[in-house]
């Protein structure tokens, strides 16, 4: 498949989980140890549904060990992200710098 193709239908995929509400932008994730309880508690406290996936730029260790245990929750890169993950989560976690990296990217 073409490049500007798959560009465009992440951007489509994206603006579609915008309007539904489930794209939620935060400043970064803050997790000091790799603790599930810790990322599990920013989860509650953001609403965020069953099925979710967190983006981050270069996620930490932490973030990514804390994350692989929790049922439904994805962590991955912000140059990781794809079509089929973003339409199959119910809330789209993003960094501030993830976002960044991502418009960078995607703008044509």
């Amino acid at each position: 498949m073409p490049k500007k193709a798959r560009a465009a239908a992440l951007r489509s995929a994206l603006s579609q989980r915008a309007l539904d509400g489930g794209l939620k932008v935060i400043d970064h994730f803050d997790i000091t140890q790799p603790k599930t309880k810790e990322l599990k508690a920013i989860l509650v406290q953001l609403g965020a549904g069953a099925k979710t996936l967190v983006v981050d730029n270069k996620p930490a260790d932490n973030l990514i060990l804390s994350g692989r245990n929790i049922p439904g929750v994805k962590v991955v890169d912000s140059t990781q992200v794809n079509v089929y993950d973003v339409l199959d989560c119910q809330t789209l976690l993003v960094s501030q710098e993830a976002l960044t990296k991502l418009e960078e990217r995607l703008t044509p």
